[in-house]
């Protein structure tokens, strides 16, 4: 799978061509296969891979723009001595950021487990905006009640709360992942919504059951390894 997208080094210049997961799918399509699977199954494992492809692509771009008074939050690229040079992104090309996927019936939550909302306080606010540095065309506004995204040519928006800082948890570095985890999951749901199959959406965040429908139900899950 191939995209092109913003070059971070040159965001004003010609886009870029990313490679993403050139062997993976193949292989597990025809494992699938070889186990004897139907049609469907395959059409489903296929729709899963494409926005799994997505979904990667996503943490690493977020990763290559967010920044923290110039210097990149979360740094997509670690040298991995187990994987070949051009591959050397670390779990999923992302750093130290790991992205977990679930796809099926019941989705699961997203992102930590929630703590009690509050302000991690510092000076009244958890960090200044004009600290941060977004992907192109992604609006992000800090308030005292949470974060609001929108990404860029959509009105999806998105409000994350604060979480609570713990006992010795330092504030801002805590804030910093609220902002990740809330620019990640604003630019998945986009994702989602503009994966079509026959025309209609395919995939679901944490559908109601009483409203049923067809949809993929899937969740994501992020943790901090660095």
């Amino acid at each position: 799978m191939h995209f092109t997208a913003p070059d971070v080094l040159e965001p004003h210049g010609a886009s870029i061509t990313l490679r993403w997961f050139d062997h993976w799918a193949d292989d597990q399509l025809i494992a699938a296969c070889a186990t004897g699977a139907d049609d469907e199954h395959l059409l489903a494992l296929s729709v899963a891979q494409a926005h799994y492809a997505l979904a990667t692509l996503v943490v690493h771009e977020v990763g290559e723009w967010y920044t923290y008074r110039g210097h990149q939050v979360y740094p997509p690229h670690r040298p991995d001595p187990y994987l070949p040079h051009d591959e050397d992104g670390g779990p999923d090309g992302n750093g130290q950021v790991v992205l977990w996927l679930t796809y099926g019936g019941a989705s699961g939550t997203t992102g930590d487990k929630p703590r009690a909302s509050a302000i991690p306080c510092v000076a009244g606010r958890p960090v200044d905006r004009d600290d941060i540095g977004t992907p192109p065309g992604q609006a992000l506004i800090l308030a005292p009640h949470g974060i609001t995204v929108t990404p860029p040519r959509t009105t999806l928006t998105a409000l994350t709360p604060w979480t609570n800082p713990r006992d010795n948890e330092d504030p801002v570095e805590l804030a910093l992942r609220d902002i990740h985890q809330a620019m990640v999951m604003s630019e998945l749901s986009v994702v989602a919504a503009h994966l079509h199959l026959s025309g209609a959406p395919v995939l679901a965040q944490n559908p109601d059951p009483r409203q049923g429908g067809d949809g993929i139900a899937w969740a994501a899950f992020l943790t901090y390894d660095g």
